[in-house]
């Protein structure tokens, strides 16, 4: 899970979920991140993860759980769920639309999916139904004594969200480097200030490969548990 739009009252956005591009804003007289961004677009950098996991258990039980949206993120680490629910009393199935409002920190974040597409035992898919792209992709394939899951997610990151992570001590010093360039330089200093989003989009592809690593742990040792 990446993305959400912006919350009332929720303090934030979710780690990734931008609008489609950013409009050059206007030069502010602290040569501040405006004054950077000015007379050019900063586009949206596209984010792609993937994990997989084998299960030791058939691809029935797999996608049973994964076709199960509340199941399925209360085993994630990272979150905690405050309320997920479809909007039809069904089972899952394509143009279903799921509601999350879920917790991470003490941020509190609510979006919508849709699936896209569903293939009994071997394939979900589902989109956010926000203003940026943001899909996830599940697949199952069977493997000699159990299921091999790959989840797949890809979306879009807003310059102006990236600007707020936590990154090295190198990188805060060319963002420091960065604002003082902009009196001066301002060509120069765009180009430093696209170094410094990329860098913090591998930073953050970095965090979240380890929570869906760490997400797909949970599902794993939670089907191979035997439940009464």
């Amino acid at each position: 899970m990446l993305c959400s739009s912006r919350i009332p009252g929720g303090g934030g956005r979710w780690p990734a979920c931008p609008a489609r591009g950013v409009r050059p804003a206007d030069r502010r007289r602290d040569g501040g991140e405006a004054g950077i961004r000015n007379d050019r677009t900063i586009h949206p950098i596209t984010l792609r993860i993937a994990q997989s996991v084998d299960i030791a258990a058939s691809p029935s039980a797999v996608f049973a759980l994964i076709c199960d949206p509340e199941a399925k993120a209360r085993l994630n680490p990272s979150v905690q769920v405050i309320r997920v629910e479809a909007e039809e009393a069904s089972p899952l199935r394509e143009g279903s639309v799921i509601f999350f409002r879920l917790q991470k920190g003490s941020r509190i974040f609510e979006y919508r999916t849709r699936c896209l597409r569903l293939i009994p035992e071997r394939l979900l898919e589902t989109q956010a139904d926000l203003p940026s792209h943001f899909a996830v992709r599940v697949e199952l394939s069977p493997i000699p004594g159990g299921t091999r899951l790959v989840h797949q997610e890809e979306c879009e990151l807003d310059p102006a969200m990236l600007e707020g992570l936590p990154v090295s001590p190198r990188a805060e010093r060319a963002w420091r480097f960065m604002r003082v360039l902009a009196f001066v330089a301002p060509e120069l200093a765009r180009e430093t200030y696209a170094i410094v989003l990329h860098e913090r989009a591998d930073a953050l592809r970095l965090v979240l490969q380890r929570e869906l690593y760490a997400w797909l742990e949970a599902i794993k040792r939670h089907l191979e548990v035997p439940h009464p």
